[in-house]
């Protein structure tokens, strides 16, 4: 007799909360997201865990408020590019490459040098006009699939699919990312639009596109002198003005809402010394994971770690949140040093919400967060009252907030800003240990996007394999024939309500998920002239043996 889902449920959750490595080997019950979380988790709870010595993580509300750093020299132009990739399905190159400049009348996009304005609309006329006459250009990139396992991005869905059309809910991806890596900096961005459909999509495409536009115009035109953009609050200032870019784009292609994290890495004066500068509004967060120092968030200053946050807000939004206008309330730029062969990563909440040990049911909530989670709060934000809507809505059932009170509780109780310790903690473990925990330990940017994503998609199959049940779309009849009947909307979504416990007791939370990363150090390409001459003679070349790595 086949276990029924509340014993398979119980049994997975009581593997994710044995209380110690013994406990789980007797378990004999591994399971690729829980076989070493008794270990980390019990090791920080008790004290063992301890970061020291930990690159600073300097964050403020604009550039003046980070200190001046110094920057080395960095190629220029698309000469030097040796990775470009955006997507999903075609990403940044899906979205208008004529760009018109917008006004607008926010007041909180004050960041933009007013003085300058003038100017700079006539410099960037200039610039598009010269880059559009270039067919092959695309936001300043020739070729846009030109990946590479230091510079690498990937997006997927982790919703159900439909038993009957067999396509994913949520479709299409509203998630977009894109990387340029040059031969020592590379810009990294990625959006995530608000809740679902066309239009998120194209809000998230289009922040990309315009962003990315913008930075390489702005930091690595050739037309751009070598001494132009000599320190950081430089480059933050540039930002700034990518994210008005990007917000501007989506105003033209007529898309919703999204968030936007974009980051920049440059080598800075000091020998083998380099820079990553982020700026994000909303929930998808910057990262960096170093075999030394483990997962540290760069973009943590973004929200607060001393407070639960609500899942169902987004905490900001590029796009017509208030008429034309942003939500930049989280609005934050974030800077850290990076060394040679540690990975910067940028990923949206699909990711790294799954990471969250309340959210993979490997910790529980106090009490009286707990019933407050469990209650409806009354959203008086434009933009929380547009993604708390949308989760609570039948079609969406699936986004449901869980509920921790149907958890045992035999699993430890975390604060918030354990939350968001042990998210890094396990973030590192999969990373340093891979899924089994055996290893082997992620070593390229590549391997981080595919062992993220495929963490994500892990955690959170139960979830799916409810949704999938052929009972909650269509009913099959008693007769000889035993035709197939489809249910009507209303039934449909009676019987996808009812399934709402048994969803609260998996782990994982269902969303589109995209991670993009870059491995700092500096990579040449090889003679052009040897590289043509290798290929004329018949012999084969990798994409990784083009270019000679240094690291």
């Amino acid at each position: 007799m086949m276990p029924s889902i509340r014993k398979k449920v119980a049994g997975f959750i009581r593997q994710l909360s044995v209380n110690n490595q013994a406990e789980n080997v007797a378990s004999d019950q591994c399971d690729s997201s829980g076989s070493s979380s008794g270990c980390f988790i019990q090791r920080y709870l008790s004290g063992h865990d301890v970061r020291q010595n930990e690159p600073v993580i300097l964050h403020g509300r604009n550039p003046h408020e980070l200190p001046k750093r110094c920057l080395g020299t960095f190629s220029l132009g698309t000469q030097s590019v040796f990775a470009a990739l955006t997507g999903p399905d075609g990403g940044l190159t899906t979205v208008n490459r004529r760009q018109r400049h917008l006004s607008t009348s926010d007041p909180d996009v004050d960041y933009i040098d007013i003085l300058e304005q003038q100017a700079e609309r006539e410099s960037n006329a200039d610039m598009s006009l010269s880059a559009t006459s270039k067919h092959e250009e695309i936001a300043g990139i020739p070729d846009w699939y030109c990946p590479h396992t230091d510079a690498y991005g990937a997006a997927t869905t982790l919703y159900e699919k439909h038993p009957i059309t067999n396509e994913n809910a949520g479709n299409p991806i509203a998630d977009c990312f894109a990387v340029v890596a040059r031969e020592d900096s590379a810009i990294l961005a990625l959006a995530d639009g608000v809740n679902w459909g066309e239009k998120a999509c194209v809000a998230a495409r289009s922040a990309i596109h315009g962003c990315v536009e913008y930075l390489n115009k702005a930091l690595f035109s050739p037309a751009v002198s070598a001494s132009a953009i000599t320190n950081t609050t430089e480059v933050f200032v540039a930002l700034l003005r990518s994210f008005h870019a990007a917000h501007s784009l989506i105003l033209q292609e007529e898309g919703t809402l999204t968030t936007l994290t974009a980051a920049v890495v440059l080598p800075l004066v000091a020998q083998d010394s380099y820079v990553a500068c982020v700026c994000n509004v909303g929930d998808s967060l910057a990262y960096v994971y170093s075999t030394q120092h483990g997962v540290r968030e760069i973009t943590k200053g973004s929200h607060d770690i001393h407070c639960m946050r609500d899942m169902r807000d987004a905490l900001g939004a590029l796009g017509p949140v208030d008429g034309q206008n942003p939500e930049l309330n989280n609005l934050t730029c974030s800077m850290t040093e990076v060394e040679k062969g540690d990975i910067v990563f940028l990923t949206s909440d699909g990711v790294s919400d799954n990471f969250d040990p309340v959210v993979g049911k490997f910790a529980v909530l106090p009490p009286a967060q707990q019933n407050e989670n469990s209650s409806v709060k009354t959203a008086t934000n434009p933009l929380k009252m547009l993604t708390h809507n949308s989760r609570l809505s039948a079609s969406n059932i699936s986004k449901l907030p869980v509920s921790s009170e149907v958890v045992p509780s035999s699993l430890p109780t975390v604060e918030a800003y354990q939350r968001h310790e042990l998210s890094l903690l396990r973030m590192d473990d999969l990373l340093k240990n891979g899924v089994s925990g055996d290893g082997p330990p992620c070593e390229d940017a590549k391997t981080l996007c595919e062992m993220l994503l495929d963490f994500a998609v892990r955690l959170t199959a139960a979830k799916r394999h409810i949704l999938e049940d052929p009972d909650l779309y269509y009913t099959v009849s008693d007769n000889s024939d035993q035709q197939i009947t489809e249910l009507s909307r209303a039934e449909q979504r009676t019987r996808r309500k009812k399934v709402c416990e048994k969803l609260a007791m998996v782990p994982g939370k269902l969303d589109h998920a995209a991670v993009v990363a870059y491995k700092v150090g500096i990579r040449k390409k090889r003679n052009v002239e040897a590289q043509s001459k290798s290929t004329k003679n018949g012999d084969s070349v990798s994409d990784d043996l083009l270019l000679e790595t240094v690291l």
